[in-house]
């Protein structure tokens, strides 16, 4: 996994501390798109007579027809998971997608979506065969899928379930992601019970007890975990996370006048906490408030109460660990530890999840040895289109089993949305087929069982 593979030192701040960072997710849709214009362009001239430009036309329309509709299919299966789900917030979301979610059944119904109106406007004027076409596009489609998933890979996005112990050992059998994949702390840690986030669990946080310190406390470590290694221990208060102190945040939820009167109250007895950026909702807004010392966040819950808005409390660990920094993967703690004034740093550690299965590398290989059967029957297909139905067919037995491998809701009679996606591609491959075979002409040759290879294509 390797969600940032390198940065360009400009703009240093602006969008990380060290550059522009180039995202291996970001990288491998370049690598895919610029793959399959070259190869395109060669097999579109070659199989369906049609010039190189306007292949390129076409990618460029279906590529950005694709994100659309595989980023809709994701939010709209997603929708919980977005922190700001008002207009505004979904529409700034949606355009985040070197963060990953997309689903490839929403870019393949956004493509078909795309493909009908670029034929209906420019290749029906252009007499291009359809079925030709589809022929030369299916390896491509087969190659994209096999690029992509690699970078699902580098994002850390995708994941499988957790691995059986006899296939760890074998090779892809098992991959251990830092805790950044946010997609997998949800289903491993808070629904399934699985494992912690961090490698050790923490005690529940006190919110409005006479003078509790509300930041994180380590309650357990897991035995042989980083964590572990690092030296984490029982008891531990959090102080500092990489490097920066482990600031209280406070966030206030209610209509913009409350939350605003709370805030004045709250600068008027205390000082003037940092107040940072508001997300607004249709419930109102939520402004978030940081302290950095417990003083300041002991005078400030005592303003609060009674203020008639919503109060919530978490740290800086928290808000990390749950929105980690992209490209990073250490995680350096300095821990108050037996009553000591001052913070014992803790070695930098690494925290990973227990071992998931690689679905995405499963993807990988399967699309890999689709495209060498796809090229290989070729010369020998009944009639055009059938390279497309090949393609349809294993993709959709293939990810109806790799998505069983997947930690995934179900929607209905225990499927995935994935698998009834792929009971949809399969039924419609084989109606395809039918329609085909019943108004397409045999390049076999009538009575006889085995095709004519024809010239090299």
């Amino acid at each position: 996994m390797q969600q940032v593979l390198f940065t360009i030192p400009f703009f240093r701040g602006s969008f990380q501390p060290d550059g522009i960072p180039m995202y291996g997710f970001g990288a491998m849709l370049f690598l895919c798109f610029v793959s399959v214009t070259l190869w395109g362009s060669r097999r579109a001239r070659r199989t369906a007579d049609m010039p190189p430009e306007r292949f390129q036309d076409m990618v460029i329309w279906l590529f950005v027809t694709g994100i659309i509709g595989a980023r809709l299919l994701y939010m709209l299966q997603y929708t919980n998971t977005f922190p700001d789900r008002s207009i505004l917030g979904l529409v700034g979301a949606f355009f985040k997608i070197w963060e990953g979610g997309i689903i490839f059944y929403g870019s393949a119904l956004g493509g078909v979506i795309g493909y009908g109106l670029f034929y209906w406007f420019i290749l029906r004027k252009l007499h291009i065969d359809g079925w030709r076409l589809a022929d030369a596009v299916a390896p491509l489609l087969a190659l994209g899928l096999a690029i992509g998933r690699i970078g699902c890979y580098l994002n850390g996005c995708c994941w499988g379930q957790v691995a059986c112990e006899e296939c760890r050992v074998v090779p892809l059998g098992a991959a251990h992601f830092p805790l950044l994949p946010a997609h997998a702390r949800k289903s491993l840690v808070y629904d399934d019970f699985l494992q912690t986030t961090t490698g050790f669990a923490t005690e529940p946080r006190p919110m409005f007890g006479p003078y509790e310190d509300p930041r994180t406390r380590v309650k357990a470590v897991e035995v042989g975990s980083p964590a572990d290694r690092a030296g984490v221990k029982p008891g531990d208060l959090v102080a500092k996370v990489n490097g920066a102190p482990n600031a209280i945040y406070v966030d206030l939820s209610g209509s913009e006048e409350k939350v605003d009167a709370a805030i004045a109250a709250v600068k008027g007895y205390t000082g003037a906490p940092r107040v940072l950026e508001p997300i607004r909702n249709v419930a109102g807004v939520r402004k978030r408030l940081e302290f950095d010392e417990l003083p300041a966040y002991l005078e400030a819950r005592s303003v609060l109460r009674g203020s008639g808005v919503d109060v919530s409390v978490s740290d800086r660990l928290e808000d990390t660990v749950r929105d980690w920094p992209r490209g990073k993967s250490k995680l350096a703690l300095a821990v108050e530890r037996e009553g000591t004034a001052v913070p014992v740093d803790l070695a930098p550690f690494v925290p990973e999840t227990v071992g998931l299965y690689p679905t995405q590398l499963y993807e990988t290989v399967s699309m890999v040895l689709l495209i060498l059967l796809l090229l290989a029957y070729y010369p020998y297909r009944r009639h055009d289109g059938q390279l497309m139905v090949l393609l349809m067919v294993g993709y959709a037995i293939h990810r109806f089993i790799n998505e069983s491998l997947r930690i995934e809701p179900s929607v209905g009679q225990g499927l995935t949305l994935s698998q009834w996606g792929s009971v949809v591609i399969l039924v419609a491959a084989i109606g395809i087929e039918l329609y085909l075979r019943w108004t397409m002409p045999s390049r076999w040759g009538r009575g006889t069982s085995v095709p004519a290879v024809p010239a090299a294509q």
